[in-house]
């Protein structure tokens, strides 16, 4: 008797996750295993040495979080196998350093993670290099896919939020309450050792249900989601939008979009895409050691989030390319070598990079009665109204031009 495929995975957050049949071929693949080499959140273990956490970790965590969620909502067999491989590989576009170069994909290439994750799993884009081919024999996720008759375009649905008719599947990937955020707001705060993440897992399964081909929630699971939603803007505010932690991606990215010949650093890992990077240039080679040894530029000069009238004079800035032409024009009037002086303006980017940041709009059944949360608790227009980062500008340096730069900074950038 032939015993069944599985393999036992221990995980720090949710203890032993199973994986059997087409999942622990899956996990195997180039496309999820090439994600143990990429951190989950970037630089922060800059900041939070515990933060070495990987993507594939959480890909791990998110297919359980599915698992749960399919038992939770009654899911046939059909559904549940679709939503657990979204969940599984709905990271693997990703690349080095996670979302700390998105902004670089969609300048230069005109694409971002979602999109390389729809053209891996339409087998449009491969992840191994011509000379790494005879090394691994192991199947990709399209071959596992096909021979194992699972529609791609279906998963492709459900990873993009489209499903039209059981809509409940992009949902459980694209909404406020969804598995992805559960998952990684539990494990990026217990490995940053901050105490934002913590949310009743179990609770708010138990009050997860289904209305009208859509998510809901019950009357009892209304604290619960709250949590949910305050984890999510505090993990935002102190750990991913942490000052320091901002000011090493800005680097990065500087590194990146001062190279004429961007390669497809996209395909690669953290290490490999550090190493490349390096022999780019004299500027890349320089953000690469300050990077390695944490000597990173100073900010000099910030506008609050809250600062309406600067904000409106600034508002051009959002734009990558006036801010580009900015930061040279400071550059020149201050005598200071190009790429030391960076802008940050975050706000377009935040909402590319998680369009669900100021996503409250959750139905809760109430006395037999779909309300919106909104009308049940102050707690989800606060949230919506709140301001991530509290900075809307941020104008960093290299230190040694730090003294050059401070006097002058205001006059210049307000004009």
């Amino acid at each position: 008797m032939n015993k069944e495929n599985f393999k036992i995975v221990r995980d720090p957050i949710h203890g032993n996750i199973r994986f059997s049949g087409i999942f622990v071929d899956l996990l195997e693949s180039p496309e999820l295993q090439r994600l143990h080499n990429i951190k989950q959140l970037g630089f922060a273990y800059m900041v939070f040495p515990g933060a070495n956490h990987t993507r594939l970790e959480h890909s791990i965590g998110a297919y359980h979080m599915a698992r749960r969620a399919g038992d939770a909502l009654s899911l046939d067999e059909d559904e549940r196998i679709l939503l657990e491989c979204a969940a599984l590989l709905h990271d693997i576009g990703h690349g080095p350093f996670s979302h700390t170069l998105e902004s670089i994909l969609r300048e230069k290439f005109g694409i971002d993670h979602v999109d390389l994750t729809e053209r891996i799993l339409r087998g449009e884009e491969g992840i191994l290099k011509e000379d790494e081919k005879r090394f691994v024999d192991s199947k990709s996720v399209v071959n596992i896919l096909e021979e194992n008759g699972i529609d791609k375009s279906r998963i492709v649905d459900i990873i993009r939020g489209r499903c039209r008719k059981e809509k409940y599947l992009s949902q459980l990937l694209n909404s406020p309450i969804d598995v992805d955020q559960l998952d990684y707001l539990l494990r990026d705060g217990y490995y940053t050792g901050v105490a934002y993440g913590t949310v009743d897992v179990d609770r708010f399964f138990h009050t997860l249900t289904l209305h009208n081909d859509g998510l809901a929630i019950n009357r009892k699971g209304v604290s619960v989601v709250e949590n949910i939603l305050i984890s999510r803007e505090l993990m935002y505010s102190s750990v991913y939008f942490h000052k320091t932690v901002r000011i090493a991606e800005l680097m990065l990215s500087k590194a990146m979009e001062l190279i004429d010949d961007v390669f497809e650093f996209y395909k690669l890992t953290d290490g490999e895409m550090l190493s490349e990077l390096r022999e780019k240039g004299e500027l890349q080679r320089e953000m690469v050691v300050r990077l390695k040894y944490r000597r990173l530029f100073k900010q000099v000069y910030s506008v609050p989030a809250v600062d309406e009238e600067k904000v409106e004079i600034l508002d051009y800035l959002e734009d990558p390319r006036k801010r580009s032409e900015k930061e040279e024009e400071l550059e020149d009037e201050l005598n200071i070598p190009r790429g030391h002086i960076i802008i940050d303006v975050p706000k377009r980017e935040l909402f590319l990079s998680e369009p669900r940041i100021d996503k409250v709009e959750i139905p809760v059944i109430y006395d037999g009665e779909i309300i919106d949360l909104r009308e049940v608790t102050p707690i989800a227009g606060a949230i919506k109204e709140k301001k991530i980062p509290d900075w809307y500008l941020m104008v960093i340096v290299d230190e040694r031009y730090r003294e050059r730069v401070a006097d002058r900074i205001e006059k210049l950038i307000l004009g």
